[in-house]
């Protein structure tokens, strides 16, 4: 019975204490809901939409050049029957055959005098990871393919005209050239002479791509296009033939890398 009157006491205190301890229980709450709501890391749906675009259709890839212009830059890519990344090898690479060989003859301000690609028949199957990158299929190529030494004739006639060869890799790219024209003995001596512009080392120089380090990043193709043009990197680029597509990437680069 002496315990009622302090119990009396005691009840309402704490449920006195009870309550501010739920409010601020709740005010903290919702100053952590807020807090993540500010800075929470970068999500999916907080990444740049990319924007697509179509080499065959979009206007920013039709740029002939009139009647009387004169060559002047070779934009020229491969594509090869083992998987390399272009932008990942090093100085010294075992060149793969090349599967797909392609080029584009511009006049000294990038608008375009011409434009092939050829695909090249192989006694050997192209590896199913070469495939996934390009497209190409081993069915596709015994099919279409043609033989390797007159597709690189009709290239030394226009390195022989062309005053700058350009690629994004230049090294990469030239350097499966050199070893095919070795392998059919064809001469190399004129595109080993010929002086070259890189669109991956310009890119790197303008330094919108960086690594962890904050080092300079070579970008690949479709995101220095991305930068250039669209002035961001994420780019969607729809296409209907690979080698089609990396040229006249290429070419729409070089166009305002030299402005």
């Amino acid at each position: 019975m002496r315990l009622t009157p302090l119990l009396l006491l005691l009840v309402p205190l704490a449920l006195v204490l009870l309550q501010l301890l739920l409010r601020w229980g709740l005010q903290r709450h919702s100053e952590l809901l807020r807090s993540a709501h500010t800075h929470r890391p970068l999500q999916r749906q907080d990444a740049p939409i990319a924007v697509e675009v179509d080499v065959d259709s979009s206007p920013l890839f039709d740029s002939p050049a009139p009647r009387e212009a004169l060559p002047h830059y070779l934009v020229l890519d491969t594509e090869t029957q083992d998987i390399l990344h272009e932008e990942e090898v090093g100085i010294e690479f075992a060149p793969s055959p090349i599967i797909l060989l392609s080029w584009q003859v511009l006049d000294a301000t990038g608008a375009c005098l011409s434009e092939e690609t050829h695909l090249i028949l192989r006694s050997a199957s192209i590896t199913e990871e070469a495939t996934a990158l390009h497209g190409i299929t081993t069915e596709q190529m015994e099919c279409e393919g043609e033989e390797l030494r007159p597709v690189l004739e009709r290239l030394l006639q226009a390195v022989s005209e062309a005053k700058v060869l350009v690629a994004h890799n230049v090294r990469f790219h030239r350097t499966l050239v050199l070893s095919e024209l070795e392998t059919v003995g064809l001469p190399t001596a004129s595109l080993e002479a010929l002086p070259t512009l890189c669109t991956m080392e310009r890119g790197r120089v303008l330094g919108f791509k960086r690594r962890a380090s904050g080092e300079a990043a070579y970008p690949k193709l479709s995101e220095l296009f991305g930068y250039l043009y669209l002035h961001q990197p994420a780019v969607h680029v729809r296409f209907r033939h690979k080698g089609l597509r990396d040229i006249r990437l290429c070419a729409a680069c070089l166009r305002q890398l030299i402005v």
